[in-house]
């Protein structure tokens, strides 16, 4: 049989723990309010200040640890409806983390479980369902994804089932220790036009530490012709990296926007780690324009090139001046 998935989204969600949690607001991950949700019902107390743990699974335990969860599904479909709950295998590939088709398994599933693998929800009615997850003790080191499936299935229509499912993304780190730091590099930026004149930003972004990421940011234009500034511009959101993994992120433009040069700031988050890059942009008439290699702390490889041909070339006339004194001091 056939399935056409007529609905997919990864609805924010957090694993926790197994001591120490605070309740999440009903709001913290939003839902097609005209179908079926699912949500976190609590979060890490640890986490409280980090805005990704209000949204996705995100923990790291040990070998052979066991840790209990809540989620509430709900119906808003307009009619009783028969509801699926289980955990599905997710990859991060090309910059998006991605759930795999149906219940396809990996390891992280093979250790969750749920309380209540088949729901039937009157319309408007909501059931909070338990989620273990036990962690064999001879458990690899390493980061795992997931997601909690939340399903329903409509009438075959020519042999087709139309599918709609929304999830809980589940970020699990093992290993012995404290959780593993997570980092990033902004490698380079590059002014762009689209086909229909629209100017773009992309910056490649390198994952350099332990966890994955889930980037957002702003952009900001300053000093342009006439001294003109625009801007915070959101980054384009939906970009996740895995360990050492590269992708780009995009920022678009207004298209009334003049060539330049501007001097452009890019700053990028995830979780409570946040990283600034400040360069030199200008936009073509059209196509990709040149791009700006940046350094690790944010200044552009350029500057480092100027500022190190400048230290050379005041240490070559230091030295011309040290021997020029005792010339004359010798004389």
């Amino acid at each position: 049989m056939h399935r056409l998935l007529t609905l997919m989204a990864l609805v924010a969600g957090t694993l926790l723990p197994a001591a120490g949690a605070f309740g999440i607001p009903a709001n913290a991950a939003p839902n097609d309010p005209s179908g079926i949700g699912i949500r976190l019902v609590d979060a890490p107390v640890e986490l409280r200040d980090n805005p990704r743990a209000l949204v996705y699974v995100i923990d790291h335990v040990s070998p052979g640890t066991t840790i209990e969860r809540r989620i509430e599904v709900s119906n808003n479909t307009g009619a009783p409806t028969d509801i699926a709950v289980y955990p599905g295998a997710a990859v991060i590939k090309d910059g998006s983390f991605v759930g795999l088709e149906a219940d396809t398994p990996n390891e992280l599933t093979t250790w969750t479980s749920v309380s209540a693998p088949r729901l039937t929800l009157a319309e408007a009615q909501k059931e909070v369902v338990d989620v273990t997850i036990a962690v064999p003790s001879d458990a690899a080191p390493g980061e795992q994804y997931a997601v909690l499936w939340a399903q329903t299935a409509a009438g075959e229509a020519e042999g087709i089932t139309q599918v709609s499912r929304v999830g809980i993304r589940v970020y699990l780190s093992v290993g012995e220790g404290g959780e593993p730091a997570a980092d990033f590099d902004l490698e380079s930026l590059t002014a762009k036009r689209t086909d229909a004149g629209l100017p773009t930003v992309t910056a490649v972004v390198r994952n350099t530490g332990g966890r994955a990421l889930d980037l957002r940011g702003t952009l900001t234009l300053s000093d342009g012709p006439g001294g003109l500034s625009a801007g915070p511009f959101p980054v384009r959101l939906g970009t996740t990296l895995g360990l050492g993994q590269t992708a780009p992120i995009a920022v678009e433009l207004d298209e009334q926007l003049p060539n330049g040069p501007w001097a452009a700031e890019l700053s990028v988050t995830s979780g409570l780690l946040t990283k600034t890059e400040q360069a030199s942009i200008t936009f073509p008439v059209s196509g990709a324009g040149e791009t700006v290699p940046l350094s690790d702390d944010g200044v552009p490889g350029w500057w480092w090139l100027g500022g190190g041909l400048v230290v050379l070339a005041a240490f070559g006339l230091g030295v011309r001046f040290v021997r020029t004194r005792r010339l004359h001091s010798h004389r």
